[in-house]
């Protein structure tokens, strides 16, 4: 039985959304952690310098993510995701194409000019335009559906390497994102590009997120879009690097490749399923019970593997428990805001919030890169 609050016009909304996210979060986010390795054997870089690449696109997801989100609130989603699909069809057609250190860095900095505009944050500033008081479910829905990108696109990227070199799959990626995706967005978000409601009680109440009376004063802003950053900067470090680093995580501990894929693949069916429930039962938690779940989850995943012989069945526990905490997360990142401060300025507020993120992000794959070698 369909909800009420998902009307046909909202289901071609988000589901074609989701197809666009499932497209872009697969290609440019998840990608290099299978053409990783082949980079660095093929072209003798470091794998300090091949990862770092993916560091200089958060970097400039994180500076860009404001406008991003300002665009938003001012134009709409579609012409700003549209534009950032695009650019970011671009940069992995450049990466294609990068023959030399210089030019493989600038490809990833278009490619994160790219992300800063048609990833998550830019879609739940999308959302919060035209869904209203289902902005939580919205966002909710959409993240259900976008949590299948590795389950995706790793195996696919796994065959295609079987057929083409990296640079023959990061074209067959460009394409991809061009004319499957960006023509998404244009079905998902044509017409709803009306300015975003005015906050009130009742849209906070209904979106599942405080109670009624309890909306947070304008003077509280500042110090808990800080506090926020603060939560969103140490899940999102160790989220970023494990997106690069999780399958040679599995191989480092002693597990086969096969098998590390299969954990790995399996974070998504994770992400999936808590996203489910979350959808269904979710009313019962507040924005703010919701967000200390991951936060609870997160150290528990950790804790598996240290605690237990890293056996195949440890590794596929710990990807359904991180990928459990870390979809949770991303629904936490976007309606916890929303819970706060209402819809106006939503955009520019979410791109402050996870600027800092990104940032700090930037830095994590070679980080990670750098500990997996000396331990």
């Amino acid at each position: 039985m369909i909800p009420a609050w998902l009307t046909p016009r909202l289901r071609l909304t988000l589901s074609t959304l989701g197809i666009a996210q499932i497209i872009n979060w697969g290609v440019l986010y998840y990608t290099l952690a299978l053409i990783g390795p082949h980079i660095v054997r093929e072209t003798g870089w470091s794998d300090e310098f091949v990862y770092s690449g993916f560091g200089v696109a958060t970097l400039i997801t994180g500076l860009l993510a404001p406008v991003s989100g300002s665009g938003i609130d001012r134009f709409g989603g579609l012409p700003v995701m549209v534009a950032g699909t695009l650019i970011g069809a671009l940069g992995t057609a450049l990466l294609a194409m990068s023959y030399t250190p210089a030019l493989y860095l600038i490809a990833w900095a278009v490619m994160g000019a790219g992300m800063s505009a048609c990833l998550y944050d830019s879609a739940f500033a999308a959302i919060a335009r035209f869904a209203g008081s289902a902005t939580r479910k919205s966002i909710s829905l959409v993240t259900l559906i976008a949590g299948f990108a590795s389950t995706v696109i790793w195996p696919l990227t796994s065959a295609l390497l079987t057929l083409f070199d990296w640079r023959g799959v990061c074209l067959i990626d460009a394409a991809l994102i061009a004319c499957v995706s960006a023509p998404m967005l244009v079905i998902s978000l044509r017409g709803n590009t009306m300015p975003a409601p005015s906050p009130t009680i009742l849209d906070n109440v209904e979106a599942g997120s405080i109670p009624k009376g309890q909306l947070l004063a304008e003077k509280h802003f500042s110090g808990a879009m800080v506090l926020f950053a603060i939560v969103l900067t140490s899940l999102g470090f160790v989220a970023n690097a494990l997106s690069v680093h999780v399958i040679t995580l599995f191989q480092s501990l002693g597990i086969n490749a096969a098998t590390a894929i299969l954990a790995g693949s399996l974070i998504g069916p994770a992400q999936v399923g808590a996203r489910i429930l979350e959808l269904a039962f979710g009313r019962r938690l507040s924005a703010m019970g919701l967000g200390m779940v991951p936060v609870i989850l997160m150290p528990l995943a950790f804790a598996i593997p240290l605690l237990l012989t890293a056996t195949s069945s440890v590794a596929i526990l710990f990807g359904l428990v991180y990928g459990a905490a870390n979809g949770l997360a991303t629904i936490a990142r976007g309606v916890v805001p929303y819970a706060l401060f209402g819809p106006n300025g939503y955009g520019r507020r979410l791109g402050l919030i996870t600027a800092p993120t990104l940032l700090v992000k930037a830095t994590s794959p070679a980080i990670f890169a750098a500990i997996m070698t000396g331990f």
